[in-house]
């Protein structure tokens, strides 16, 4: 097999930015319309942000379908999404509609440069050049399955034996896909690497027509990752702000071109997840600095107590902040103050809880004001308060409702 030298820009020094490369076009922006699965598939991508891990946006309608950025040790990287349908739910991917290759072509050196270049995957694997080390992964996503030409490509390129000849084929072409986009030399390793990239999703339930599970799928990630469990009126009032969300951030050009622009046109981050889910900002990120690892759910729980009290956004940020307070003071002391000492002061704000019939469901922080001083009296008398204060203990009970929730 003749592998052709090849080039390619790169600067280890600079992170590729999405700004820093405009896309080939952006005409999907302007035809939402059409585009219904890309909007599902962007809206489920776009949960994961919940998670407070390593995904930290989704693009939606930049340079593919959708883009997730992923933020760990190692920097910043992207995973670009290519949605595909097909109304016939027993139709299989060939090679030729997913790769532009024939399948009876006997002569392998006459397959077409051009349709591999412009097929779904010579267009995905066009990010693995352009963002080079910064692309993690390039997914076609799929209500349907694949041909048995298709799969059997796809084990062998993930198995590392890059023998199928098929896949020869796309070794060998590689480099004449993206002339414009190389300028360095190009090893055999470099282009199995980039081509290795590649990932499919087949059969995803929430991309199919007719099907309800975008519906139950959504609900249970909300659920999952801030702890919020829906009504069927909740839900489907959340689920519509999510689809309008990303639908609006996958409509209308980008006129100028940079960061500020791309982020307010095209980016999904936190924020628009918290308005989303109509949970307190300031009780989020109150919680977050204060090094809740669960800030979401904590945020969530404590504003639904209080909310259902009849409390007010100022109170939730409160709430919030003084579970902020006992975390920190818990965090200082575990090690310094006797465990039995940490266990009892558990114990007693476990017993008020108790003895005032208190529930995560709801709550009002006037009526804890006589329960906190008196469990404040007690840690006096047995001599185990320490330098707790009245917030710091009416953060504790909010700690330990919010454990009996999650």
């Amino acid at each position: 097999m003749l592998i052709q030298k090849c080039n390619i820009k790169r600067d280890n020094k600079k992170h590729m930015a999405l700004e820093k490369k405009k896309p080939r076009e952006q005409d999907g922006r302007d035809s939402f319309g059409r585009y219904r699965a890309q909007v599902r598939s962007a809206a489920i991508a776009s949960l994961s942000i919940l998670e407070n891990k390593n995904i930290d946006r989704v693009y939606c309608d930049l340079h593919d379908d959708f883009v997730v950025r992923s933020v760990d040790e190692n920097g910043i990287g992207y995973l670009f999404y290519q949605v595909k349908t097909k109304g016939k739910s027993n139709h299989n991917w060939t090679l030729n509609e997913v790769f532009g290759l024939k399948e009876r072509l006997k002569d392998q050196s006459k397959q077409s440069t051009t349709k591999i270049k412009d097929s779904f995957v010579g267009r995905l694997l066009l990010h693995t050049v352009v963002f080079d080390q910064y692309c993690n992964t390039v997914v076609f996503q799929t209500n349907i399955h694949n041909s048995d030409q298709v799969s059997e490509m796809i084990v062998d390129v993930e198995s590392g034996a890059f023998e199928n000849k098929f896949v020869q084929v796309l070794l060998d072409r590689f480099c004449e896909c993206y002339p414009e986009e190389i300028a360095e030399e190009l090893t055999l390793d470099d282009i199995k690497r980039r081509i290795s990239k590649l990932k499919f999703e087949t059969d995803v339930q929430y991309l199919k027509q007719g099907d309800d599970n975008f519906e139950p799928i959504a609900k249970e990630k909300i659920f999952r990752f801030s702890e919020v469990d829906l009504g069927y009126l909740e839900t489907k009032e959340i689920l519509n702000k999510l689809l309008e969300l990303v639908s609006k951030k996958s409509s209308g050009k980008i006129t100028d071109w940079n960061k500020e622009a791309i982020e307010e046109q095209a980016g999904i981050a936190i924020d628009d997840l918290l308005s989303v889910l109509s949970i307190s900002k300031d009780a989020y990120y109150a919680l977050l600095d204060g090094g809740d690892g669960k800030a979401i759910k904590s945020a969530s729980i404590i504003q639904r107590m209080l909310e259902s009290g009849g409390a007010s956004q100022e109170a939730v940020k409160f709430g919030s902040n003084c579970k902020t307070q006992w975390d920190g003071w818990y965090r200082e002391n575990r090690h310094v103050v006797p465990e039995i000492d940490l266990q009892s002061i558990l114990g007693r704000v476990r017993t008020m809880i108790r003895d005032e019939r208190m529930q995560a469901g709801s709550l009002c922080i006037a009526d804890l004001r006589s329960p906190i001083k008196q469990l404040k009296e007690t840690l006096i008398q047995e001599e185990i308060l320490y330098d707790l204060d009245n917030d710091a203990l009416l953060g504790a009970v909010f700690s330990e409702l919010i454990k009996g929730s999650i």
